[in-house]
């Protein structure tokens, strides 16, 4: 791995474009293998001398990691150039003793972190900043006018095991870092005319010509919605282009009534965005999912949005996701019927255990349409999902981007196009207004 990484950095002396994509989806997919076949060690994934619980005999699995590496090596040799310089860097390493067998590494020894970096183009009527030293764009409190832009996010591969392919727009990056975190890199400020550009190349290097639009919510920074939306993207595989919408949150506990003026008055720039992206980029289909207090975004936004006003060969709303929405359920269902004429298909995520949306109805002093229970929000056309059997964490309000069973419900709605009667997990629940469905107790 160590060879690999110091290797990596030259890769495009050689090697660009189509070539190079091509490239990078083997070795990742090759790394993967190697990394699921340590994983089965005795001694651990990382050779700490900590099994994982699942450990196979050892003759077997150093077999299967010999296998699995010289897999890795074959992708380099490929490309006789690369294959000598990996030669030469690992031999380097033996001569210099750095190969450890099952002892634990050294102290001072850093693994290398692989990670992929996610572009998200972003839209934002929060005001921008610029650093004086860097030049660097940045995005706070303050509210703005309507901007776009790109921004990258590099997410560790360490938690997808096996052999995935990657979108096509993401690269492969590994750089010797202990910490394995998400961070956000490089954020870029364009035009309106060059964030179409750009969207427009983008989905022409895609698999399939889709967005996913992320909306944040309430006490959510800049960054922290870019990655979001990076992570959601990553989670998914989704293999269209990423999108965040993010709206001027104080990004601060104690912002709620500011952030809910906010909210509203961003109404009008998220709906000009939207017939941006539908009208000009040449999409097929956008898929909009909104957490908490963006739903106030999201749905005064698609309830006074006039889609047949968009030009000829336009795309189209796909799946709309209100996740844990912090609105009032009374106005939710008033604005539904016009946001169901928008879209192809719309999904309320709830739950009875949301702590921040108890606090929201206690200052509202009305149910929100997030919360579950006898008053959860069920309509025709409509697909209710009900969380609340799910362990979701203290404040259980973020549960739709932090818990595997309602990603994989929202990978198959997403990537697969599944109905809810179709999908893992869930039952159906009769109701009065017609069906609902509940994830089962785990």
């Amino acid at each position: 791995m160590p060879a690999v990484a110091q290797v990596w950095p030259k890769v495009t002396e050689f090697l660009d474009g189509a070539e190079l994509e091509r490239f990078e989806s083997r070795a990742l997919v090759a790394l993967r293998a190697l990394d699921a076949a340590r994983a089965l060690s005795p001694d651990g994934p990382d050779g700490s001398g900590e099994p994982d619980g699942s450990a196979e005999p050892a003759g077997q699995t150093a077999k299967a990691i010999d296998e699995a590496a010289r897999e890795v090596a074959a992708v380099f040799e490929a490309h006789a150039p690369l294959g000598a310089l990996l030669a030469a860097e690992f031999d380097e390493l033996a001569a210099r003793q750095e190969r450890f067998g099952p002892a634990a590494a050294p102290p001072h020894w850093v693994l290398w972190q692989r990670s992929l970096l996610v572009p998200v183009m972003y839209a934002t009527d929060r005001q921008a900043t610029e650093s004086a030293v860097s030049g660097e764009v940045s995005y706070g409190a303050t509210r703005g006018e309507l901007a776009y832009g790109e921004a990258l996010v590099g997410i560790p591969d360490d938690h997808h095991v096996g052999a995935v392919e990657k979108p096509r727009l993401w690269r492969l990056r590994l750089r010797k870092d202990p910490a394995t975190v998400v961070t956000l890199g490089a954020t870029e400020e364009s035009s309106p005319e060059e964030f179409t550009r750009r969207v427009r190349a983008q989905l022409d290097e895609c698999d399939v010509r889709q967005a996913l639009v992320f909306v944040h919510g309430y006490n959510v920074k800049f960054p922290d919605a870019a990655i979001r939306a990076a992570q959601i993207a990553y989670d998914l595989n989704f293999t269209g282009v990423p999108m965040l919408y993010s709206w001027p949150s104080k990004g601060v506990p104690l912002g709620y009534v500011a952030d809910r003026d906010a909210a509203d008055r961003s109404v009008p720039y998220f709906q000009e965005f939207l017939r941006r992206v539908l009208g000009e980029t040449g999409v097929d289909e956008v898929h909009v999912v909104a957490h908490s207090m963006g739903n106030r975004v999201l749905t005064q936004a698609l309830a006074d949005f006039d889609s047949t006003s968009l030009p000829d060969g336009s795309g189209r709303l796909g799946q709309v996701i209100f996740a844990a929405p912090d609105v009032d359920a009374e106005v939710f269902r008033h604005r539904l019927p016009r946001i169901l004429r928008q879209a192809r298909g719309c999904t309320l995520y709830a739950s009875s255990k949301d702590r921040a949306l108890a606090a929201s109805k206690g200052l509202a002093d009305f149910a929100r349409a997030g919360q579950a229970g006898s008053g959860i929000v069920v309509a025709p056309g409509l697909d209710t999902i009900d969380a609340t059997e799910l362990d979701t964490g203290l404040m259980s309000h973020s549960y739709v981007g932090d818990h595997r069973s309602v990603l994989f419900d929202v990978y198959g709605l997403l990537r697969q196009g599944l109905p809810p009667s179709r999908r893992f997990g869930l039952a159906p629940v009769a109701h009065p207004a017609g069906t609902y469905w509940a994830f089962q107790p785990q």
